[in-house]
């Protein structure tokens, strides 16, 4: 048996020992609390090195903990110099350049510094880089149609954005141009609603629509909200689907509530700059805008059956509208004796707030006008024309240019075989992208064609075919 002195003695020392044992390990816990209680960028969006930006894309950041507005903010940079406005969403800050990102450049973040709301460093300056890419455009081609983008500049090969077995219907761009929403068709003659990135990932149902078809999708100026159209699947002729009546829905993108905009028949939904949404109610003849912070109702009366253009700053709405003027004996298109009495199509611009209205053809013009679209700065107006007059008629509308008071209207197309629609301007007002068709033989596909939409210039532009597709829509 050992000595009593030396059994204390070895009891003292693992008591000792143990306590020793005990402290570092609460060191080494502390330790690890404190750094788990430190915040963490824990996601970026655009991610490192992600390429083919849209310019609009907001910058995303996120954190593991609630932090110090005002010490992250300051400790974001970026090369080149980038101005923009910051909102937060929880623990993420959005960034929001107030001019795009440079097309076809890369741009570096920086994030030195910051801290949370307990004071606690982010430890370590972070750098990391994004690709954005060159001004490109959505359109539709192949059959069954898919939504396809394509650079203008001869870049890259169209990058295939959807797969859909059975084709998509049409589509909206996000604002910040990092979602597609798009009408998914389905075997049975209808259509649901689909999210994708603008890189092809990460597609999922947004709205499914058993019995139905939901199309014409259109994202609000702020992204939060989707409006769409919504019409039943019903029984035509010889048992063939069809589709009953149209009825225009909102759709918070956050909380997936649908709103009813009218009872009536309804559809084709196009967001004003300011937010309200304007539609048209067929059974009212009128194109309605619906300020939906207000419920405020104002209604242009428009009985065409078309839909209109906002101006960019929310002012006016420009649309076809029918008209009846007598053709002077011998003045009508070869071939046209029968529209003698008959109707023409005028655009006409209506002031939304008191709705005085102006014909921007001409009073007893001899056109037939449509498609208009206004300019990014508002300055001119886009639209189609075909003249019924002998010696300049033509099969298809041409590609015409006027101030929105209907002042200098001029022509910069004459391919009188052909039809031109669906005129869209880039972001930045240089390009006009618009489908051509062939009018003297339904078979030929629709085309995509650019020109330059230098307004004014004394040498005329010539328009070049792009890609073979329809439906034509700048990424932002």
């Amino acid at each position: 048996m050992a000595p009593y002195g030396y059994s204390a003695r070895r009891a003292r020392g693992c008591s000792s020992l143990w306590l020793l044992l005990a402290a570092a390990g609460l060191l080494v816990g502390l330790g690890i609390a404190a750094l788990l209680a430190l915040p963490r960028l824990v996601s970026r969006s655009p991610a490192p090195g992600a390429v083919l930006v849209s310019a609009r894309a907001p910058l995303r950041l996120t954190f593991s903990r609630p932090m110090d507005v005002a010490s992250v903010e300051q400790a974001l940079t970026f090369d080149p110099p980038t101005l923009g406005t910051t909102a937060w969403d929880g623990n993420s800050l959005i960034f929001r350049p107030i001019e795009a990102w440079p097309l076809s450049s890369t741009v570096t973040v920086q994030l030195a510094g910051g801290r949370s709301q307990a004071g606690l460093p982010l430890l370590g300056a972070q750098a990391w880089s994004f690709s954005v890419g060159p001004l490109r455009l959505a359109y539709l081609t192949g059959d069954p149609p898919n939504l396809y983008l394509t650079p203008i500049d001869g870049g890259p090969e169209p990058l295939a954005v959807t797969a859909e077995p059975y084709g998509v219907y049409d589509y909206a761009l996000s604002p910040d141009g990092a979602q597609i929403a798009y009408a998914a068709r389905r075997a049975d003659g209808g259509a649901d609603l689909r999210l994708i990135n603008t890189d092809g990932t990460g597609a999922a149902d947004l709205l499914l629509c058993p019995g139905e078809a939901c199309v014409s999708p259109a994202y609000s100026p702020d992204g939060l909200r989707l409006a769409y159209q919504r019409q039943a699947l019903v029984l035509g002729l010889a048992g063939a689907p069809g589709l009953g009546a149209a009825h225009v829905y909102v759709r918070t993108l956050a909380t997936g509530a649908d709103e009813l905009m009218s009872d009536n028949e309804t559809r084709f939904p196009v967001w004003s700059p300011d937010g309200r949404l304007a539609y048209l109610d067929t059974g009212l003849e009128a194109v309605v805008v619906h300020d939906l912070t207000t419920g405020a109702l104002t209604f242009v009366p428009n009985a065409s059956g078309q839909m209109g253009a906002w101006s960019p700053d929310g002012v006016f709405i420009v649309y076809p509208e029918l008209a009846f003027p007598d053709l002077p004996a011998g003045e009508t298109a070869p071939g046209a004796d029968e529209l003698t009495g008959a109707f023409l199509t005028y655009l006409t611009r209506v002031t939304v707030a008191t709705n005085a209205r102006l014909n921007l053809s001409g009073d007893q013009a001899l056109v037939d006008d449509g498609s208009p679209a206004f300019s990014p700065g508002g300055g001119w107006i886009a639209f189609g024309r075909k003249q019924v007059v002998r010696g300049q008629w033509t099969p298809g509308r041409q590609l015409w240019l006027m101030r929105p008071d209907g002042a200098g209207a001029y022509a910069l197309t004459d391919d009188p075989l052909y039809n031109h629609s669906a005129f869209i301007w880039s972001p930045d007002g240089r390009w006009l992208a618009y489908m051509r068709f062939q009018v003297s033989d339904q078979t030929a596909p629709a085309e995509i064609w650019l020109v330059s939409a230098a307004a004014g210039s004394a040498e005329k532009p010539v328009p070049v075919r792009l890609v073979q597709g329809y439906l034509p829509e700048w990424l932002p």
